[in-house]
């Protein structure tokens, strides 16, 4: 057996000699469908691989916030967690923890202070954690203990952060060391642990003691006032439940202890704690996750088209070249070789193809990696390649590519009749049956392939309508900076800077704010309306807080009332409503609002002055949500927007350089972060664009493989009709004659892929544009133009070969006979 394999490679290889061409447009055919197998894979697999280490993982659980409305937030309220601690029963291990209190901030260690260089700025991953956070992420433990964080003022690091922050000291002589943050709250070392080397999405690095915030004036300083109704996505709570203990169970309890919390309010608006679980968290894009399971399912699904396509590829061209091989597979059947022992040949050759096809899609990987970054995940990095489930898998594939590409066209080599080959005159049983197959293959790749396109150009349709829809917000020459310190601490810092920025000419107006009116991520609180005396709650509202520059500065338009007016002595603060807040508290006429109280989100107490013609808060995948704008920011001022004048790039970054200078003579050891709002809507799209860009890729491969494929049945029909051309040309037949003839039963089939590809394509388009609150329509000139795009490819692809057969002398094929 070993010996017929390698006799097999050994003639499948001086067969390859005798057709280059083929075999070079097998081998990059199929490569180019596996290279897209393996990256797809890549990609799933790493997505899957994410929080597998935890023990007891089945056990653990993030209580989350789910709105009335269907809406969740993967975040609590901050008295949540000391009441399920106390009345849930079933919990093993719970624990607390606040994400990132300091975006960005700076860290300054004992070293600085002895006078050595000591700042490190925008530090990320420090959360606020209580003992019990190890229990369930747990880490190895170098020096200290989780106990540790059971005092006020400690701080455990990794040891990634040990060795940034003190290269040349061991764990041990790092217990004690200073950590000083924002400048102002100064930590001791108790602890560091090893870095978590599997894939996480709870990779964070430092971890100061939660008490450090809930017992001082820290907890009001960087988060809002804690209630029941008013949800902060950065307040994090998992348990670990008890042996036996199902998970619904203890979802109905904290439903209930929700429910006792917020009596009164109105059923239709209260928030109620649930139960994820912690294989959901990656997955969950309603939430926080990364990714959803059905994208990763779609990458599946457009892999195994890919591959298909390539199988395709492969069958039309061998089955081209079928007329090639009849007579050696005839002069074998003639020797005596069973079908058997000629499908066991023709199989090798293709396993030996195929072989070649992965090791050159391997070589493709990196550049594909490279070239769609942007859609690949961060921490995916062609090292992924080197693990053991890549070799399974590549060979897996090598396999299922082989019989899925080459059954077919031995089988339809191995159906030739010996006797009718040597005489010329080649015939197969399935003659007929296998026509029907060809034809129905390529109809498949052009409808595969027309498909994408379609799909293709209502994406880009709707990107463009995205990016240029009116949202009611100004977008041109609005840059956002960020305040480094931008907490009650710090807050007369931001008023300096805005003091001096007031003095470049370029600016017109400035706004200190918590976030622009459209922006990335979730910031909503409940409101309650004091009615004639009645209350009534309304959740998920939109909330921001500025202070009267915020309307000029982003364009916003008031309907009713007047602009608000900040006076931090006053005991009812001012506040805007948007149209749609206004629709919900059932009154018609805005002016009806103005003068009307309402509570919620950074005010106890606030009076409406005017209400706002609605604006956009977040990408157009969403409907416009009810919002507020209060006055004031109550030190709360992470942005400062500044509307400038100019037309130009070169305009607005010479004024953006004057706005640097001035920050950093007030935060002379922080980074400089500004960013145009345009660009901001841009990336709130970015999965979209992403999306397309991948789509084009594949879209590209199809139609290139398509092509390939069509090469293949034009070379078969070509060389089938040899003689019938040569005689039509003898009779006087012209060159595009002999085209057109070559070519329509082709166009047919072209056409034919055109008819079924629109309807799938505008189903498939339509189930995409589905999630858009907002979407263009799915145009007519869509299809015309994937369908006149397609029959160009094809016309060219059938005229270069084509061409070659129609210029052919005759007396070469007709001196056979």
């Amino acid at each position: 057996m070993q010996a017929m394999f390698i006799k097999n490679l050994q003639f499948a290889l001086r067969n390859f000699g005798k057709n280059k061409i083929t075999t070079a447009i097998n081998i990059f055919g199929l490569a180019v469908g596996i290279s897209a197998a393996i990256v797809i894979f890549l990609i799933v697999r790493y997505d899957y691989s994410f929080d597998k280490w935890e023990p007891q993982g089945d056990q653990i659980y993030r209580v989350y916030t789910s709105f009335s409305g269907g809406d969740g937030n993967y975040g609590i309220s901050l008295l949540a967690p000391a009441a399920i601690k106390e009345k849930v029963s079933g919990i093993d291990v719970m624990s607390q923890f606040l994400v990132d209190p300091f975006y960005n901030t700076t860290v300054t260690t004992d070293a600085h202070l002895q006078g050595e260089k000591g700042i490190f700025q925008n530090v990320q991953g420090i959360i606020g954690a209580d003992d019990q956070y190890f229990k369930i992420f747990p880490h190895k433990w170098l020096a200290g203990s989780p106990a540790s964080l059971e005092k006020l003022g400690t701080v455990v690091i990794t040891q990634k952060v040990a060795e940034k922050f003190f290269p040349d000291r061991s764990a041990a002589a790092l217990i004690g060391q200073r950590l000083v943050f924002q400048d102002t709250i100064s930590t001791v070392i108790a602890g560091v642990v090893a870095d978590i080397k599997a894939h996480t999405d709870f990779g964070n690095q430092i971890f100061i003691s939660l008490s450090t915030f809930t017992k001082t004036s820290l907890l009001n300083a960087v988060f809002s006032t804690p209630n029941w109704t008013n949800v902060d996505g950065n307040s994090q709570c998992f348990i670990r439940l008890q042996k036996g203990v199902k998970a619904a169970n203890v979802d109905a309890q904290i439903r209930k202890l929700y429910l006792a919390h917020q009596k009164g309010a109105d059923p239709k608006s209260v928030q109620s704690g649930r139960l994820q679980p912690l294989s959901d968290i990656h997955f969950n894009t309603d939430l926080d996750g990364k990714v959803s399971k059905s994208t990763l399912r779609n990458l599946a699904g457009l892999a195994i088209l890919l591959l298909l396509l390539a199988a395709i590829n492969f069958i039309n061209l061998s089955t081209a070249q079928s007329t090639v091989r009849a007579k050696e597979i005839g002069v074998r059947k003639t020797f005596g070789g069973s079908n058997r022992q000629i499908i066991y040949q023709l199989l090798s050759e293709i396993l030996l193809i195929t072989t070649f096809a992965a090791v050159l899609a391997l070589l493709f990987v990196p550049l594909l990696l490279h070239v769609f970054a942007g859609f690949i995940p961060g921490g995916l990095s062609v090292l992924e390649m080197l693990r053991p489930s890549m070799l399974l898998f590549l060979i897996v594939l090598i396999l299922l590519v082989t019989l899925l590409a080459g059954l077919y066209p031995a089988l339809v080599l191995t159906r030739f009749k010996p006797a009718a080959v040597l005489k010329n005159q080649m015939t197969s049983s399935g003659k007929t049956s296998s026509g029907r197959i060809r034809e129905i293959l390529i109809v498949s790749q052009f409808v595969l392939a027309q498909v994408f396109l379609i799909i293709v150009c209502v994406i880009g349709k709707q990107i463009h309508y995205e990016l240029n829809k009116d949202i009611g917000v100004r977008k041109r020459a609005i840059a956002s900076v960020f305040i480094p310190d931008f907490t009650k601490m710090h807050a007369s810092k931001s008023s300096v800077l805005v003091a001096q920025l007031s003095h470049i000419p370029q600016i017109e107006n400035m706004t200190l704010c918590t976030k622009a009116p459209i922006a990335s991520g979730w910031s909503s609180t409940a409101v309650t309306w004091f009615n004639k005396g009645d209350k009534q709650v309304f959740d998920d509202v939109h909330v921001r807080s500025a202070d009267n520059a915020y309307l000029p500065v982003f364009g916003l338009q008031l309907v009713a009332g007047s602009n608000l007016r900040v006076d931090t002595s006053a005991a009812v603060t001012d506040v805007l409503i948007n149209e749609s807040l206004l629709r919900q508290m059932g009154l018609h006429d805005p002016n009806q609002a103005v003068g009307q109280l309402i509570s919620g989100g950074p005010s106890d107490s606030a009076r409406i002055v005017g209400v706002l013609k609605d604006f956009t808060t977040m990408s157009l995948h969403n409907p416009i949500y009810p919002t507020v704008v209060f006055a004031g920011n109550g030190g709360f001022a992470p942005t400062l927007a500044i509307a400038m004048s100019g037309n130009t790039p070169a305009q607005w970054k010479a004024t953006l350089d004057k706005v640097k200078k001035a920050f950093k003579q007030i935060y002379p050891y922080k980074d400089f972060e500004a960013s145009f709002l345009d660009e901001t809507i841009r990336n709130l799209y970015q999965s979209d664009i992403r999306l397309a860009a991948l789509l084009k890729w594949a879209t590209g491969l199809a139609i290139f493989i398509s092509c390939l494929g069509l090469l293949g049945l034009v070379s078969f029909m070509a060389n089938k009709r040899t003689k019938e051309i040569g005689i039509r040309k003898v009779l006087g037949a012209s060159v595009q004659q002999i085209i057109l003839i070559l070519s329509k039963s082709l166009l047919r089939l072209i056409l034919i892929a055109s008819v079924i590809a629109i309807p799938i394509g505008w189903y498939f388009s339509h189930k995409w544009l589905y999630d858009f609150a907002f979407k263009t329509p799915i145009s007519w000139w869509i299809f015309c133009i994937s369908g006149v795009g397609m029959l160009g490819i094809a016309m060219l692809v059938l005229w270069l070969r084509t061409y070659r057969t129609a210029r052919a002398n005759p007396l070469n094929s007709l001196k056979e006979e």
